[in-house]
């Protein structure tokens, strides 16, 4: 008797172990699915409510991709707006707040947007930012801003993107960012225009000399005026002329223009942590 009750316990116990294997292979299932969904990050922080639904999931699609493919966290940020008077330090904030930044020197970058107030900001952390340099932080800015003027903020958000892909392929091939990798002109256009500007270095100073040379070929110039054949002695002086030994020079500044530009660039830090940015008003 306890031999039969001892098989009809195991037999039991396996039962219980077979039923309970697929709770288990699901349960694990289900577990690396939640951690793959929580991994999935938003890149699109919207907090105006400007986009639509389709407009925010084209652009986060975007800013995916560049995560996937170039292993760079880039952000949009739009927001109403801020109280802080530098927008770059908000936005650095931002990152940091929000853990913006990919791997152990944090590569990313964010475009912070007021539309109230009319800004655009970019703001790049890690080592990257001393890839894009001012001077592609300016062009980057100079390519949206128009677009941002006629009220495309979709084009303005995808300009910067791009210009951010084109600075990142480069890096990828270890090289630097040049000023015509983000600009809006293609190459046979930058070609044509250097064609031109080379053309006009040459031709200036030959055409001075070939005139100079001209000039020097005649002899006899005609004299209109007819004192300068007066004789000895009927030559008189009528001119007269008043020699200053000091005079004085006054010079105004002349005002600056910040009609077309206002906002800040350069290196700043956040939290000890070193950033660099640039914002303008459009």
């Amino acid at each position: 008797m306890k031999k039969y009750t001892r098989i009809l316990g195991i037999s039991v116990l396996c039962l219980g172990l077979a039923l309970t294997a697929p709770m288990s292979v699901w349960a694990a299932s289900a577990t690396e699915d939640q951690a793959e969904e929580n991994q999935t990050t938003d890149w699109v922080f919207d907090e105006y409510g400007l986009l639509s639904g389709e407009e925010k999931e084209e652009l986060n699609q975007e800013l995916a991709d560049i995560y996937e493919k170039y292993e760079y966290d880039a952000i949009l940020l739009i927001s109403q707006d801020i109280e802080s008077d530098d927008a770059r330090q908000y936005a650095a904030e931002f990152m940091q707040d929000n853990k913006i930044g990919y791997g152990d020197t944090h590569e990313g970058m964010c475009i912070f947007n007021q539309p109230d107030k009319r800004n655009i900001t970019i703001v790049f952390r890690g080592d990257t930012q001393n890839d894009f340099t001012e001077t592609i932080q300016d062009l980057m800015l100079d390519n949206c801003q128009e677009k941002l003027k006629e009220g495309d903020m979709i084009g303005g958000y995808k300009s910067l993107i791009s210009d951010l892909k084109k600075g990142l392929a480069r890096i990828t091939q270890g090289k630097k960012i040049r000023p015509l990798d983000v600009s809006d002109s293609s190459l046979p256009e930058e070609a044509l225009i250097w064609l031109i500007i080379s053309f006009a270095v040459m031709a200036i100073p030959t055409l001075i000399m070939t005139l100079f040379q001209v000039h020097k070929m005649k002899t006899r110039v005609p004299q209109p005026n007819a004192n300068a054949y007066e004789g000895k002695g009927g030559l008189r002086l009528t001119e007269e002329r008043d020699m200053f030994l000091y005079s004085t020079v006054s010079r105004t500044e002349k005002p600056k223009d910040n009609d077309n530009d206002s906002g800040s660039s350069g290196s700043f830090t956040s939290g000890g942590e070193s950033f660099s940015g640039s914002s303008r008003d459009y």
